[in-house]
């Protein structure tokens, strides 16, 4: 969506001297309607796209043979949304042979191309932006040669205002410029755009820099996906855990993308499913750009031979575009841990009660060779009392003597995960009649 906005109408004035930029420099000049921006993956960086070509003198609007041989530098300025991520380097590449022409990042291009306007009474980068500078390796031009080149450089999204997706849209104002590199102008000195003035030419260490697409803002609608990391997890040895993830979405595109998730484990052995395995972004508000917030749910499986201990769990969502987006939650694994405590005799009746405290909801039951079979039930952590009552040989013994030491093995199996089992000797007193 091409935008209206332009630069301060000083910068204006600077394409006016285009004309004479090229007739000075000649080399590899901005094929004007080149500039298109994208996002290939649907989500994630904006694409900038642009040509060059050589041109002949005068003829800013062909592309033809170069008219210039020796060596140079060329100049590359861009204003994107404050907070883009820029690459390092950027590489014009050739589309029927020659050299490339690799430009570097180099903050003192932005920084003259913004002294060049301020001179003229105007401002750049745009309110909102911030400049990017570029500066190329030495290049050897080549008399007589017609060539061309084509830049596709990808520039990350801002994050949005608050942190959250960036719903864009995202627009770049562009400006190109040369520079000539001898023995007297080597190529490591300052950058200096020269600032056009008619009765006095540039200097031979100054650059040529002009604002391309006559200093327009170009634009285009962005979609952007944040996934947060939910609260860690948890899961008994043998159980499941569902762990939510947070998603946010914003944009501003003509078209949503729709989201395939898939999620692994670092956890051996666990079974990793997707409830929703397709992630589709509401619509968005017309105000916020935002869709209403979602969550992608993980379901993860224990086995009941894993080894407590703490694991990723990672959600990564991809559009048909190849664009992707991953977070990682964590998963603590542990064994269910119970606590045998008192022991309360019934001397009358030759019985016990057992205290144990469970760690969640589950079933706990008691057993063994001469204990009668009891179970309890917990709808959470809490601490149970379980009867111990004698059967077989322990029973008789307390007739006869009075006491029997039996071994009560106590087996908890919560609501989801595997069973685990501690054994306590109690020894059981019944007051026989005299």
């Amino acid at each position: 969506m091409p935008s209206k906005r332009r630069l301060a109408k000083p910068a204006l004035v600077l394409v006016a001297f285009a004309v004479l930029a090229l007739a000075i420099s000649a080399c590899a000049v901005f094929k004007e309607g080149s500039l298109k921006l994208s996002q290939p993956g649907g989500i994630g960086s904006v694409r900038v796209h642009f040509e060059l070509c050589t041109a002949p003198e005068g003829e800013p609007d062909i592309c033809g043979p170069n008219e210039d041989s020796g060596q140079g530098q060329y100049v590359l300025a861009i204003s994107v949304p404050k907070g883009a991520v820029p690459p390092a380097t950027i590489t014009a590449a050739p589309v029927a042979g020659g050299a490339p022409i690799v430009y570097a990042r180099n903050d003192q291009v932005a920084q003259t191309f913004s002294e060049m306007v301020a001179a003229d009474g105007g401002q750049w980068p745009p309110a909102g932006h911030d400049g990017i500078g570029y500066l190329s390796a030495v290049f050897t031009e080549e008399e007589g040669e017609t060539r061309e080149w084509i830049v596709d450089a990808d520039f990350g999204l801002p994050a949005g205002a608050d942190g959250g997706p960036y719903a864009g849209p995202f627009g770049i104002a562009i400006g190109t410029g040369w520079r000539q590199v001898n023995e007297a102008q080597p190529a490591d000195r300052p950058v200096k755009c020269w600032v056009p003035d008619i009765s006095e030419p540039p200097e031979e260490d100054e650059a040529i820099c002009v604002f391309n697409e006559e200093g327009k803002v170009v634009e285009t609608g962005t979609s952007d996906l944040k996934i947060a990391a939910p609260a860690q997890g948890s899961a008994y040895v043998g159980g499941k855990a569902t762990l939510a993830f947070p998603m946010a979405f914003a944009s501003t595109a003509t078209t949503l993308p729709i989201f395939n998730l898939a999620a692994v484990s670092t956890l051996p052995g666990a079974k990793v499913e997707l409830p929703s395995p397709i992630f589709t972004p509401g619509t968005p508000d017309p105000t916020t750009r935002r869709s209403p917030d979602a969550s992608g749910q993980v379901v993860v499986t224990v086995p009941k031979s894993a080894k407590p201990g703490l694991y990723d769990v990672t959600l990564t969502a991809t559009t048909a575009g190849g664009g992707t987006v991953s977070q990682v939650a964590k998963l603590r694994v542990t064994k269910p841990k119970i606590r045998l405590g008192k022991v309360k005799l019934n001397k009358a009746k030759g019985t016990a009660i057992l205290f144990v405290k469970v760690p969640a909801a589950g079933t706990l039951t008691v057993s063994g060779k001469n204990v009668a079979r009891a179970k309890r039930k917990a709808k959470a952590a809490k601490t149970l009392k379980v009867p111990i009552k004698p059967k077989g040989k322990a029973k008789s013994l307390l007739s006869e003597d009075g006491k029997a030491k039996v071994k009560a093995k106590v087996t908890f199996k919560p609501a989801s995960g595997a069973a685990v089992t501690k054994s306590k000797s109690i020894t059981l007193k019944k007051n026989l009649a005299g």
